[in-house]
């Protein structure tokens, strides 16, 4: 029986276009890159921002220094960065809250600083929602905070001592097949879920294939 869901974030919850962000990021830098194909170097600053290995002012730094254009200004470099995040359907709001009423409900998200800062003013200004860590969910983890990033085996652990619950029990949802193949590794039950499809309407048939 399962008694816990723990959702990825972008994706999932939060609609995600990332080749907008790769897109904005080749004209504001003057280098070419997609989600397929991103400089070896700058993937390296990516994940080490991703997993709080560096902070915003180091990463906008590395940006700058690995542009071969005119040095671009912070400012640019952030709203390209961020041009990925697409909003929500604000539909998802409730159906979280209806979950806590029979599940524990998680989010469990590789992400960063300026991903976060942007989600929390989002929700704030065209939501009014302050509280959106707390008022759907038991509780919130991001690589960002954590050090450690999916698909690392030591996330899942991570999160399985510091809640308490059981792997055998739990339910993961993630965008990312391999994302999803280490949480079965890691004891959990786990499926694919399709960012063109609404989790809403496929929750329910996740649920029933487990």
């Amino acid at each position: 029986m399962i008694k816990n869901i723990i959702f990825d974030f972008g994706g999932v919850l939060l609609n995600l276009d990332p080749e907008l962000t790769f897109s904005e990021l080749s004209e504001v830098t003057g280098i070419p890159m997609t989600g397929e194909n991103i400089p070896a170097q700058i993937f390296k600053v990516m994940l080490g921002y991703e997993k709080g290995e560096i902070n915003t002012e180091t990463f906008l730094w590395h940006l700058q220094k690995e542009s071969t254009k005119l040095t671009p200004q912070p400012d640019k470099l952030i709203k390209a960065w961020n041009a990925m995040l697409r909003g929500w359907n604000p539909e998802r709001f409730e159906f979280l809250l209806e979950l806590r009423k029979n599940y524990k409900v998680f989010l469990l998200s590789n992400t960063n600083e300026l991903h976060i800062d942007w989600v929390i003013r989002d929700l704030n200004k065209n939501h009014a929602i302050t509280d959106f860590e707390t008022r759907f969910f038991d509780r919130t983890f991001y690589s960002h905070n954590m050090q450690m990033r999916k698909p690392e085996l030591s996330i899942y652990n991570t999160v399985i001592e510091e809640t308490g619950i059981n792997a055998s029990e739990t339910l993961f949802i993630d965008d990312n097949i391999d994302n999803v193949s280490a949480a079965i590794s890691a004891g959990w039950k786990a499926t694919y879920h399709d960012p063109k499809t609404e989790i809403i309407d496929q929750l329910p048939k996740y649920l029933k294939s487990i």
